[in-house]
């Protein structure tokens, strides 16, 4: 396939999210699933095709700002304005940090994804909050079930080349990862199937098994309903043990703990003490999730595609003493200082990809861990106004969920499932970084902070609507408390 073919074939969906920008989720969806195939059957399979799905999404923007719907981040801020001097102060940081980047590297390509990593998700939840407030729980519903879909079919790839396809579509691009599991001593292949990579095709498997949880546990309880969603979960966490990528099993682990403890908190009442329970579980699936960092490669041991190898492998990362808990913690932000001083080297010198652009593969190896990555790119000041950022936004989703849960239980539950997902993806950056420079997955992580942000407004509209029905008194506005 030829480039001029690609770029035919990419002018159909974004002119179509342009037109029908309330459709630009659903067709994200279908661009990320088909420009990593797409990539692997053109000629020397150029990189830019991982940022095809952003040209959809700018499309969709594009077709919401000419019908005038306003995409001011003031939108999200008004209701906790205690966000507005952090997120300034970011953004600031960011401007000073891409030219640290330029005059460093003198390379526009690695600053500019530098500044996609940390700006794209930020506009498109500007985008994605206007998208809720004018479809309400349907437009979150929509995504999700979508997503589950057309992620499930894509990942039976890596399923149809684990049983030996040879595909032109199918298969890592760039050299096969073998995993070697020092527990066991086998040597793994990593299949990736349609997917650029296995790390990639490993977190859609996670996602897409934490949404089918979602969608399962915030209806009514119902035996079959809860069996279905744990069984169709199951499956695609096998399909992502395929991946070599162990991680995702305590990912999803962290993720089902999370929601049952915040269960346990608003609709049963434990309070505090389900606060240091969900502390202690985050500090568990941190030492487990960098057990999943000991891949490398002996010669000595042969490649094994038995599929018991697999869950071997997986179960290890529950048993194995994290030895690199420090190193993946603590000794990424120590050689960052080190070596680059008190402010980094700035925007793009930790991002993944941007070593086809002139980027050092080994600072990038140095920010495989998430605190290292934030301190190479934006340097110490940077770690404490991210940490700043955390704990307001921590604080202002603790009070969505609360007031969700008072209100509507279906709402609450889906704010517990939202936030749960957000909590996992902490743990599984803060240890390994690689996937998150991929601008798909970036969005939908923007995407699921938005859905989780206006949860407030989908309850006051569904109390609303049972207040005029039944004559009950007003309903209730959400107001912040100030912290």
């Amino acid at each position: 396939m030829t480039i001029e073919s690609v770029i035919v074939l990419l002018a159909f969906p974004a002119f179509w999210a342009f037109a029908e920008w309330r459709l630009g989720l659903i067709l994200c969806i279908a661009t990320a699933i088909t420009q990593d195939p797409l990539r692997k059957i053109t000629a020397d399979k150029p990189v830019f095709f991982v940022g095809l799905v952003a040209v959809v999404f700018m499309a969709a923007c594009l077709g919401a700002m000419v019908r005038r719907i306003s995409l001011n981040p003031n939108n999200i801020f008004k209701q906790y304005r205690q966000l507005i001097q952090p997120f300034l102060l970011f953004l600031l940081l960011v401007i000073a940090q891409a030219f640290n980047s330029y005059l460093r590297f003198a390379n526009p390509v690695l600053t500019l994804l530098g500044v996609l990593t940390y700006v794209l998700p930020l506009f498109s939840m500007t985008f994605v909050y206007q998208f809720v407030c004018r479809q309400g729980e349907f437009g979150i519903s929509q995504f999700v079930k979508w997503y589950i879909v057309l992620i499930t079919l894509a990942l039976t790839t890596v399923y149809l080349e684990y049983s030996g396809y040879d595909w032109p579509v199918l298969g890592q691009i760039g050299d096969l990862l073998i995993i070697y599991d020092s527990e066991t001593g086998h040597r793994l292949a990593a299949f990736s199937g349609s997917f650029r990579s296995p790390e990639i095709a490993a977190w859609h498997a996670m996602a897409a098994a934490c949404f089918v949880l979602i969608v399962g546990f915030s209806q009514r309880v119902s035996l079959p309903r809860w069996v279905t969603a744990a069984i169709v979960a199951a499956l695609l966490l096998g399909l992502g043990m395929l991946t070599g990528r162990r991680k995702i099993a305590v990912e999803l682990a962290v993720f089902i703990s999370s929601f049952f403890i915040l269960w346990i908190i608003f609709e049963r009442g434990v309070g505090k003490l389900g606060i240091f329970a969900m502390t202690g579980a985050a500090l568990i699936a941190y030492a487990w999730l960098a057990t999943d960092l000991r891949d490398g490669g002996n010669g000595h041991y042969t490649v094994s595609t038995d599929f018991s190898r697999y869950v071997d492998h997986t179960e290890n990362a529950f048993r194995e003493v994290p030895s690199r808990f420090v190193e993946l913690g603590i000794a990424p932000v120590m050689w960052a200082y080190d070596s680059f001083g008190l402010f980094g080297a700035g925007l793009g010198a930790g991002t993944q990809g941007t070593q086809h652009f002139g980027g050092g593969t080994a600072i990038s190896g140095a920010a495989e861990g998430g605190l290292g990555k934030i301190t190479l790119e934006l340097g110490v000041p940077g770690l404490f106004v991210m940490g700043w950022i955390a704990i307001w936004t921590f604080r202002y989703l603790w009070q969505i969920m609360r007031f969700a849960s008072r209100h509507s239980q279906r709402m609450g539950r889906i704010s517990f499932g939202l936030f749960s997902f957000l909590v996992a993806n902490v743990a599984g950056f803060s240890v390994a970084t690689q996937a998150y420079g991929d601008l798909f997955i970036l969005l939908i992580l923007s995407w699921i902070t938005s859905f989780l942000l206006a949860v407030p407004i989908l309850v006051e509209r569904e109390v609303h609507a049972r207040q005029r029905a039944t004559l009950e008194r007003p309903a209730p506005v959400f107001r912040p408390r100030p912290v």
